[in-house]
């Protein structure tokens, strides 16, 4: 049987006046940490289905999350973690890999927090995340735009306000919102809606993240179709008087003709 490791991920800020203690730590914080940490060392569907058994435990000492799992990995983790220590960059990493270390750096400066990776194999901490810190990675990751999306939602609440919304193009997204959004008009839990976010588009999976909301858009499938015959008649009217409908639809946004 193969030796066993751990891997450490401290978590070190002020919550109100106290200093961060495990039992401010949500469930749902620590259920994304783990996923995190699953993907960072097994980022591929097949890594995870052929993995080996990873226990977790949260201690004192601030917040220290830790993973006990074979000495092969802890040595794997330890040499991905050291080397964005020494390059001070993510751009040599996969784009899951460097989207996560991208997450504990949001967070760090979100919330002040000074973030410390260490294991089993190291005699001092591999790598600090703090607010100041910047990764530099050369390849853009996303871009921000805004989306319209539909779907059931599923879940609201949590210590961070948000809720889940699941849609048929990207599955279950999370969605941030204020309280006064979340309680404003009626209740919407497990029924369909249209919601206007900003977020970013990820350039990889092609899949919305970070997603804010703007406003709700109530769910109307049906549609009057006298009406838009109407409108289907007057359009296509107006559209054969004009020569070239590619360029002028390109003018209409912006763009020329190449």
């Amino acid at each position: 049987m193969e030796e066993l490791g751990y891997i450490e991920i401290k978590i070190e800020g002020i919550i109100g006046s106290q200093p961060l203690k495990p039992k401010d730590v949500d469930i749902a914080e620590v259920k994304e940490l783990i996923s995190d940490i699953e993907t960072f060392l097994y980022p591929s569907r097949s890594e995870k289905s052929a993995r080996p058994l990873i226990s977790y435990k949260i201690e004192d000492g601030s917040a220290k999350h830790l993973f006990n799992l074979p000495i092969s990995a802890v040595i794997f983790f330890n040499g991905l973690i050291g080397e964005i220590a020494v390059r001070k960059a993510v751009d040599f990493l996969d784009f899951k890999r460097a989207q996560i270390i991208d997450k504990f750096q949001n967070l760090a400066k979100e919330k002040n927090f000074e973030i410390t990776f260490s294991d089993s194999i190291s005699n001092s901490n591999i790598l600090k995340i703090t607010r100041d810190t910047n990764f530099f990675n050369s390849t853009p990751a996303y871009i921000e735009t805004e989306f319209i999306l539909y779907g059931k939602i599923n879940e609201e609440g949590g210590k961070d306000p948000n809720f889940h919304i699941i849609t048929k193009e990207y599955g279950k997204l999370i969605v941030s919102a204020t309280e006064e959004q979340l309680l404003e008009g009626e209740k919407r839990l497990f029924k369909v809606y249209g919601v206007k976010v900003s977020g970013k588009l990820s350039l990889v999976d092609r899949k919305p993240y970070d997603l804010k909301l703007s406003h709700y858009i109530e769910y109307n499938p049906f549609f009057n179709k006298t009406e838009l015959d109407i409108l289907i008649e007057k359009a296509t009217s107006r559209l054969s008087k004009i020569k070239n409908v590619d360029k002028w639809i390109n003018e209409l946004r912006g763009g020329t003709i190449g």
